[in-house]
């Protein structure tokens, strides 16, 4: 499979041009990283058996156990972006599979909080490892120098998407 960016070609080329360039670059590498991502989670999916937001769900509550955080269905809509109706379909789905378990919430009994399975950390425990293993192999490469400014510029990137579609443009 041949890149159809490639950014060293193209920050080569474009030496000594000027901010809209630049931006152009970074732009067009992101969304093509973007792209290629996206059709990793479609691979996995498909050898787990889940569609691609049920993927995203399932990774969401499970990244939110490891980090000490719970999660309730409305944390799983809002992530996700799609409707409380849809939340509670994909989850019964989830549920089902054995990916997932809803128990009341320990703090408020009113509540569910929805906890990953040993099967769901079981099932994509290998496989997101070994790509987890993979994508740290190339980033070992990097500088501290580049590895701070990419960081910058991932999470400069991730609050700027975080907010659109979220407020109103003027």
């Amino acid at each position: 499979m041949t890149d159809s960016f490639d950014s060293s070609e193209s920050a080569e080329a474009r030496a000594g041009s000027g901010p809209e360039a630049r931006a152009t670059d970074v732009l067009e590498a992101l969304h093509v990283y973007s792209a290629a991502e996206a059709a990793m989670r479609r691979r996995t999916g498909t050898a787990m058996g889940l569609g691609e937001n049920d993927l995203l769900a399932l990774r969401f509550i499970l990244d939110n156990h490891a980090g000490g955080r719970t999660t309730a269905s409305k944390d799983v809509t809002r992530y996700l972006g799609i409707s409380s109706a849809s939340t509670t379909v994909l989850l019964h789905r989830l549920e089902k599979g054995g990916f997932i378990e809803r128990r009341p919430s320990s703090t408020d009994r009113r509540s569910i909080e929805i906890f990953a399975t040993a099967t769901a950390e079981g099932d994509t425990g290998p496989m997101l490892a070994l790509a987890q293993e993979q994508m740290s192999m190339t980033t070992e490469s990097l500088t501290v120098e580049e590895a701070r400014t990419i960081t910058k510029f991932l999470t400069m990137m991730r609050k700027t998407v975080d907010q659109i579609g979220h407020r109103r443009p003027n």
